[in-house]
């Protein structure tokens, strides 16, 4: 093991401080996606525009607390003395798991923008399940950091459960949601709705992917540090 410790940059006074808040951003960034997922769920039970954009403002307020957590990492890497490696392993964490609320953000306003009712009740079922599955390869992304900062070994284990997480998010999206939202767009022939839900699904897709980037991150980190 390599520097005395389970990782270089964890258990000393400056590193701990900036570990901490690499946490609460962590968990700001599964705030946010679980808020999302919430806009997802009154889009589709059709409770209304009113519900949605409710729930899109409370997406909007986590991304911002989450990018004040980010703003306040960078700012003490700036200022303080850490080695380059840590700094970078640091920073890349950070700006990938930003890209997550950045996407789920994104999912979540242009929700505000389309009609519910104008889909059927299959493809709003399938909306709201594959929103469902990416606030939980969020939440096991949030686990995979935790172990992270317990025990490297395990923290690898969890870094194929997001792998795994992922895959199961593209199958979805490739056997079952693309098909659906195809064949609703040759019945509807709105062309702005079906560009809207396409972008949708799209940023789902990101913050999924962006979940295994993080972990993958995670896993290096874990990797080279045993």
């Amino acid at each position: 093991m390599r520097g005395g410790g389970p990782l270089l940059w964890i258990g000393k006074g400056r590193e701990t401080e900036v570990l901490k808040r690499c946490n609460d951003h962590m968990k700001k960034i599964v705030e946010t996606v679980v808020e999302m997922d919430k806009a997802f769920q009154a889009a589709c039970s059709l409770k209304g525009r009113k519900e949605v954009e409710k729930a899109f403002n409370k997406v909007f307020l986590k991304e911002k607390e989450a990018d004040g957590v980010k703003k306040e990492i960078l700012e003490d890497l700036a200022k303080k003395l850490f080695q380059p490696i840590n700094r970078d392993e640091i920073v890349r964490l950070v700006m990938t798991a930003d890209d997550v609320a950045s996407n789920a953000k994104a999912a979540a306003r242009k929700l505000t923008f389309l009609d519910p009712a104008e889909l059927p009740k299959d493809l709003r079922k399938l909306f709201s399940q594959f929103s469902l599955k990416v606030v939980e390869i969020s939440k096991t992304m949030y686990k995979n950091f935790l172990a992270l900062t317990q025990n490297p070994s395990s923290a690898i284990k969890v870094s194929h459960e997001v792998e795994r997480m992922e895959e199961e998010i593209d199958d979805f999206r490739g056997e079952k949601l693309i098909p659906k939202m195809l064949e609703w767009q040759r019945v509807n022939k709105n062309l702005s709705s079906s560009i809207l839900l396409k972008e949708i699904a799209d940023n789902l897709e990101e913050v999924a992917d962006r979940c295994e980037d993080v972990s993958d991150l995670i896993r290096y980190i874990a990797l080279s540090h045993l």
